[in-house]
């Protein structure tokens, strides 16, 4: 059965001691060769101040891509001829995981999900099958991050890019005549948001990349007017 899916993530937890550590191991810039100059870079001295604490802040900041470290703070999907749904780890991660996997049983009658989304299997489906094993929640069925589009899932930037290719949502939603991303949250806005407490904005974000993915994907296999 068809199943639209986006996730949100955020970056590893807890923050301080997660950037504690890659405080640690974080390294100058490689084209640095003079050992004074790696060392102004470590200890913020003159026109390095700031830099590092800035590297580490992006280090820290790009855990939300890896489903090892990161975690899962939204799903929202859809079933072909069901019901838009989401929800948040408002109670945790691992709740989240159990509510997600047991409507969309409920909602797919049993029956396996095919899912669709915007580079759906080398992120969504790989981070969910990573943050099931580390939750040790059984979804129930396949997650096939690891199989091939249109075969195991549908990802509408294969489809329109070909293997390897890259369009990301936004672009495709302008070359298309669809509405794009808000103004005010993207990706890269989610932590901020989070942690400001504003998990519904990140929700409502969630639900209408779901709803832009559905126009997509109906546009490129030509489906309705």
């Amino acid at each position: 059965m068809n199943v639209f899916l986006d996730i949100e993530t955020i970056p590893q937890q807890p923050e301080e001691e997660t950037k504690a550590e890659i405080a640690k191991t974080i390294e100058a810039p490689a084209t640095m060769k003079k050992a004074e100059t790696i060392a102004d870079w470590h200890n913020g001295e003159g026109k390095y101040a700031g830099v590092k604490d800035a590297a580490i802040e992006d280090a820290y900041r790009n855990t939300s891509f890896d489903g090892a470290k990161g975690q899962v703070c939204s799903i929202a999907w859809k079933p072909e001829g069901g019901v838009l749904s989401s929800c948040t780890d408002a109670k945790g991660e691992k709740d989240l995981l159990q509510m997600f996997f047991e409507d969309l049983k409920a909602q797919c009658n049993g029956r396996p999900p095919f899912f669709i989304g915007q580079y759906v299997a080398g992120f969504d489906l790989k981070f969910l099958f990573h943050r099931c094993i580390i939750n040790k929640v059984n979804p129930g069925f396949n997650i096939p991050f690891a199989g091939r589009h249109g075969k195991d899932f549908y990802c509408t930037q294969a489809a329109w890019a070909g293997y390897g290719g890259r369009m990301n949502q936004d672009n495709m939603c302008k070359a298309l005549g669809i509405e794009g991303k808000p103004d005010d949250i993207d990706g890269s806005k989610v932590w901020d948001f989070y942690k400001a407490g504003n998990i519904k904005r990140i929700e409502e974000y969630n639900r209408d990349d779901v709803e832009k993915n559905i126009e997509i994907y109906n546009r490129i296999n030509f489906i309705g007017k």
